[in-house]
């Protein structure tokens, strides 16, 4: 669903006009900004599967730097980087006087506004990694704002962007009926939690031990 759908779905709503605002106009901008509060706030809710990125990267100085600036969508690490051949855990970097020079980890430095760094400690006795070493970073990311019309949301049930930005509209004027559309937005948003947690059988690949109940009921960890 574009920005544009989106748009139209929230005019039929509140509006009941099936055209939607004109782009660039007041009524667009607001409601834009209200869509992209609403996909944040999912962003947000969970660390969803389609947010999952990964980051190839090389050393890219001679003395093999170890600071590593992480890309601009970063949000929160997804599982253990892996330097070389090395795969690497992660300290707060106030603890770092725990561990001895040969020890590896890595530790995050940063924020939002700044960006995030990566600060690997790869164990030699230089402190430095190997000249192009291989970097590769797993991680969650920030959903990208929808900006123009042909944009498309990233987040799997678009409808829940329709039912919050709606609720804020309602909001915004003083209207009670908000608190229909936040139940509306609160259940779709609860659905897509369930969905992200139910096992498919083309998930099996052997890494867990499934139950009884779940190969021969339907049984699903946290619905029954």
């Amino acid at each position: 669903m574009t920005l544009e759908d989106i748009q139209k779905r929230i005019a039929s709503n509140i509006d009941q006009d099936y055209a939607g605002p004109t782009p660039g106009d007041t009524s667009w901008e607001l409601r834009k900004q209200y869509i992209n509060q609403a996909l944040s706030e999912w962003g947000q809710a969970y660390d969803w599967q389609v947010l999952y990125k990964e980051y190839n990267t090389l050393t890219s100085t001679s003395t093999g730097n170890a600071s590593i600036s992480l890309p601009s969508d970063y949000r929160k690490i997804a599982s253990y980087p892996k330097v070389g051949s090395d795969e690497l855990a992660k300290i707060f970097p106030q603890d770092k006087g725990m561990y001895t020079s040969s020890d590896k980890y890595f530790f995050e430095m940063g924020n939002y506004k700044d960006g995030y760094t990566m600060v690997v400690h790869p164990g030699t006795s230089n402190g430095f990694l190997s000249s192009g070493a291989s970097i590769n970073v797993s991680y969650f990311a920030v959903p990208t704002a929808l900006v123009s019309a042909s944009d498309v949301s990233s987040c799997p049930d678009p409808e829940f962007l329709v039912s919050r930005a709606c609720e804020f509209l309602f909001r915004a004027a003083d209207d009670n009926r908000f608190v229909v559309l936040k139940q509306e937005a609160d259940t779709r948003l609860a659905r897509m939690l369930e969905r992200e947690n139910t096992q498919s059988l083309a998930d099996n690949n052997f890494s867990r031990v499934r139950t009884q109940e779940e190969l021969r009921y339907g049984f699903r960890i946290g619905r029954d």
